[in-house]
């Protein structure tokens, strides 16, 4: 293999002018990955649709660029001469070692054939009848069209044939960088770190910040940034650990008000309000967190509602509709479930009953009587 046709989706929507713009950016998203994974590539260039990866170790490549936001598929490939034989040849020749690695003596197949551009005499339907009886002239082997075990695809333009038995599936999206910046809230549970992913996935770039609650904890999300930014190419940011030196003063003063239900709601709104400043000072454009409505006593409409008056910014929740099954789901596809199952520091200040549907005016008073002022209404 010596090539790697690289795929993408929506970005093939946009007008000219727009497209050329996001195809730059996912192809400096691409030679960063390849770089920072020690891959050695010698181009990596668009062409009609298509980016096409230049390097020996195509394979490894592939491994690398599914993490890669904006493309939605890739095939590791051998660009030969556009001529028939050239092509029968190499299609024969990458058939044979999908046969032995699938270890199945009389594969069922089909050829596929895409003219990209169409200098070659051929037609799409003729190719494909003529490459798919070659490898049946030189191998034991069926043709089927709908239940097959290998495809043979050909994609031609500019007086090239780029031959592949592999399309790999990949994550789609926005390259990261085509949408500017949001602050992510990393708490260190399953939640949060799915949420920051979807956003990298349209394109944003996610800076991550943590609100400390211990050494144990903080260690937890630690790892499951380091796992993040396995799909953050195109993104610069790193953790962002902020020690609140307001926790102690809300703790008590709602204990010795009686209050210690609002505890949880006044958590998070102070997590965004340390959010809202991070951001701003960052130039970034909204804050993201994981929160699932009805999930948690926090997670209720009426308390999602206080929260938010804490930052007017916008407030991206990517979760909010789904279940904890469809969130896991995704967790473990990203390999963040498990780090987000490590033991973490407990945390004493968690009331037994917590307020599941908070007043804004309540907690207006609240705040007064903690702070000495009113909290900054949110302006919509």
């Amino acid at each position: 293999m010596n090539v790697v046709i690289v795929r993408y989706g929506e970005i093939g929507t946009k007008s000219r002018h727009t497209r050329r713009w996001f195809e730059n950016i996912l192809m400096n998203n691409i030679r960063e990955a390849l770089v920072s994974e020690g891959i050695d590539f010698k181009k990596v260039e668009a062409k009609h649709g298509r980016i096409l990866v230049r390097t020996n170790k195509a394979r490894e490549a592939v491994d690398v660029l599914t993490r890669v936001f904006g493309i939605v598929s890739l095939s590791p490939a051998m660009e030969v001469e556009a001529n028939l034989d050239k092509i029968n040849k190499t299609a024969l020749k990458l058939f044979r070692r999908k046969k032995r690695e699938l270890g199945i003596r009389r594969p069922r197949f089909r050829v596929t054939t895409r003219r990209i551009t169409k200098e070659f005499p051929l037609k799409s339907p003729e190719i494909q009848a003529k490459v798919g009886e070659y490898i049946l002239e030189n191998e034991e082997s069926e043709v089927n069209l709908h239940d097959h075990d290998i495809e043979v695809g050909v994609e031609l333009m500019e007086g090239k044939a780029y031959v592949f038995v592999e399309k790999v599936r990949a994550w789609g999206g926005l390259p990261i960088g085509t949408q500017g910046k949001v602050v992510a809230l990393l708490s260190g549970g399953i939640d949060s770190p799915v949420a920051a992913f979807l956003m990298m996935k349209r394109g944003v770039e996610v800076i991550p910040v943590h609100i400390y609650m211990g050494k144990k904890t903080l260690e937890k999300v630690r790892k499951i940034w380091n796992q993040l930014k396995k799909y953050h190419y195109g993104g610069k940011a790193e953790l962002i650990v902020v020690k609140p030196k307001e926790r102690e003063r809300i703790i008590e003063k709602l204990k010795e008000l009686g209050k210690e239900k609002y505890t949880c709601v006044f958590c998070k709104f102070m997590m965004v309000r340390h959010a809202d400043k991070i951001a701003k000072d960052f130039g970034a454009k909204g804050i993201v967190m994981g929160d699932s409505l009805g999930q948690v006593a926090s997670q209720t409409l009426e308390n999602i509602y206080i929260v938010s008056q804490a930052s007017d910014l916008p407030i991206y929740r990517p979760l909010i509709g789904m279940d904890k099954e469809e969130i896991v789901g995704i967790a473990k596809r990203i390999e963040t479930f498990e780090l987000s199952t490590l033991p973490e520091d407990e945390i004493p200040f968690i009331p037994k009953h917590p307020v599941i549907r908070g007043s804004w005016e309540e907690f207006r008073k609240l705040y007064k009587a903690v702070f000495g002022e009113e909290p900054r209404k949110r302006e919509c």
